[in-house]
């Protein structure tokens, strides 16, 4: 089992994004301009904040994987089994790659109570863009997808 763990760029970008955009309002400050005073400082405080969430879970080991059970599909270590899921696909929207785990209709609700949301989820995905070697993640995915379906597959 190999954990793929979250990327120093995703967590740089925002860390470096957050502390640009707190360093300009501070300087808008300076310079006397308050038209936004709240936003101006709070909004690029949630970009440190989730930047350092992502540290912390990274420096914790935890990250994105699967075994014999299933694939962990979020850092809470929430997984969907092997038998609840009907297809892996790759997806490339406006850019944003990702692997979706489409479990079948019949389990959402299960799925959603297991990871205590609200509202069940038809699609769980795993964006390239947080996760190391992403290739090779969907790569590995996708064999391993490939052997548990021909073993369980009918024999003829």
């Amino acid at each position: 089992m190999k954990v793929y763990r979250i990327s120093l760029l995703a967590i740089s970008v925002f860390m470096v994004f957050g502390f640009t955009w707190f360093g300009l309002g501070i300087f808008s400050l300076l310079q006397k301009a308050t038209a936004g005073l709240l936003l101006t400082l709070s909004f690029p405080l949630l970009f440190i904040v989730y930047a350092t969430y992502l540290l912390r879970k990274r420096s914790q080991g935890n990250g994105f994987y699967w075994d014999e059970e299933g694939i962990v599909i979020d850092l809470n270590g929430n997984k969907v089994y092997w038998e609840e899921i009907e297809s892996i696909r790759y997806m490339n929207f406006r850019g944003m790659k990702s692997t979706v785990i489409y479990p079948h209709y019949t389990f959402h609700e299960k799925i959603r109570a297991r990871r205590n949301k609200w509202m069940p989820t038809t699609a769980h995905s795993v964006e390239w863009f947080f996760i190391e070697k992403p290739k090779e993640f969907h790569k590995n995915l996708m064999k391993a997808w490939e052997g548990k379906q021909a073993s369980k597959s009918p024999k003829i």
